[in-house]
């Protein structure tokens, strides 16, 4: 039994000083990855951006793909018309819902509609006093340009033509870490929120794992961010019913979208079908 409980000590131990190592190189090399996506932007120019965000935003996809983003965001346009609650709350769940579809098809721009949402989200939570949801929408505030960073950077990596650079499995040891991570998350948080005397502690801050496991394997391109956002959608319709519809309308958008989003990602990265590349990607090697 001590045997057994020293190897899992050194199990977390190594996690623990390989991620420190990552974080360590990914800081060294933050400088030469700015200036070189810096000079991609200038050798595009202003408009030549403008125009490759146009391009990520509205070109690449197919007539199916334009009837399920057309179809999702009408749910929640009905949904504010048959029950005008709030318009703010409106916005927030259109723009997540496309937020979460651009993810679906690796388009780069799900960043820029996911920090509209993300700061509408907070002043919701703060309003509502929701302050798990307030700490983890101020973490997804700040992953949103680093998470763009990190998708923009991936593209610059050498690679071969077939190659997804976006679609990447957990291995077994990955799993035991992004498990890991969640429960540290959620029993921090939870003991954080039982020290300001929330009644619900532990329960409320399931989505802080949730959600920042999610958002950690998103950034770094891996199909079982999905997993951990079907969890969040699943907790966040039961957080938020009673409280706001168009909310509780959005989570269950996002619950449908992770499921084809599960299917999509894992697919590619079996090599089952085609290796889509969102265009602001492209654009980096034209």
């Amino acid at each position: 039994m001590f045997d057994y409980l020293k190897s899992i000590g050194k199990r977390f131990g190594d996690f623990f000083r390989n991620k420190k190592e990552s974080i360590s190189t990914n800081l060294k090399a933050l400088p030469a990855n700015l200036k070189e996506l810096w000079s991609k932007a200038k050798e595009l120019g202003f408009i030549g951006v403008l125009k490759l965000t146009f391009a990520d935003i509205f070109l690449g996809r197919s007539l199916l793909g334009w009837i399920y983003l057309i179809a999702l965001c009408s749910i929640q346009i009905i949904a504010y018309i048959l029950n005008p609650d709030s318009m703010i709350g409106m916005i927030a769940g259109l723009t997540g819902i496309i937020c979460v579809i651009f993810v679906n098809e690796k388009r780069a721009s799900n960043y820029i509609f996911g920090l509209i949402n993300s700061l509408i989200y907070l002043h919701m939570s703060l309003q509502s006093g929701f302050y798990g949801e307030v700490a983890t929408t101020t973490f997804f505030t700040i992953m949103q340009p680093i998470g763009l960073y990190m998708w923009l950077v991936a593209a610059l990596q050498p690679r071969q033509d077939e190659e997804d650079i976006l679609t990447n499995k957990l291995t077994l040891s990955g799993w035991i870490e992004n498990i890991v991570l969640t429960a540290i998350v959620w029993l921090g948080m939870g003991y954080a929120y039982k020290s300001i005397g929330a009644n619900r502690p532990f329960r409320d801050s399931v989505t802080d794992g949730t959600n920042v496991t999610g958002q950690v394997l998103m950034s770094g391109g891996y199909a079982e961010q999905w997993i951990f956002w079907g969890l969040t959608n699943i907790f966040s319709i039961y957080l938020w019913w009673g409280q706001s519809f168009e909310i509780v309308i959005m989570y269950w958008v996002y619950l449908l979208n992770s499921i084809v989003g599960w299917v999509n990602w894992t697919m590619d990265a079996k090599g089952l079908h085609g290796k889509p590349v969102n265009e602001v990607v492209k654009g980096l090697f034209s």
